[in-house]
């Protein structure tokens, strides 16, 4: 098997667990797993203190955690694709680094706090900066 096949395969399989993660992630429970209805209400009333920012829920932090998982998990599915290809994959990896870390960046200043979306956001204006000036 060539390299371009098998990363395209490796890049379905990683998009196929990408959309699983992402559905599962936004179904809601099944109201006859009364532990886990439950547990989630505890998990969304409970309040944590964040370093920097306002207090978040364990059920947003484990949302977002969720949401940062899809994002990543598409950006490097995208990124298997972009690699069997082998024009001028640097150019457009880093612009398609630099969008998925505009996207962590905007995920993690609604769940989490504003210093993590500061520091993936500017490094993804900085990959922007870099790709148009090219």
């Amino acid at each position: 098997m060539n390299k371009k096949l098998l990363l395209r395969i490796a890049a379905g399989l990683i998009l196929f667990t990408c959309v699983g993660h992402t559905f599962g992630t936004f179904m809601p429970i099944p109201s006859e797993e009364t532990e886990m209805v439950s547990a989630s209400n505890i998990m969304k009333t409970t309040l944590v203190p964040m370093p920097i920012g306002k207090k978040q829920s364990y059920f947003d932090i484990l949302l977002g955690t969720n949401i940062c998982l899809s994002i990543y998990l598409l950006i490097t599915g995208l990124s298997f694709i972009l690699f069997s290809s082998a024009d001028n994959t640097s150019r457009k990896l880093l612009l398609l680094h630099s969008t998925g870390l505009i996207g962590v960046a905007i995920v993690s200043g609604l769940y989490f706090f504003p210093l993590p979306a500061l520091c993936t956001g500017f490094a993804g204006v900085l990959g922007f900066i870099i790709h148009f000036r090219e």
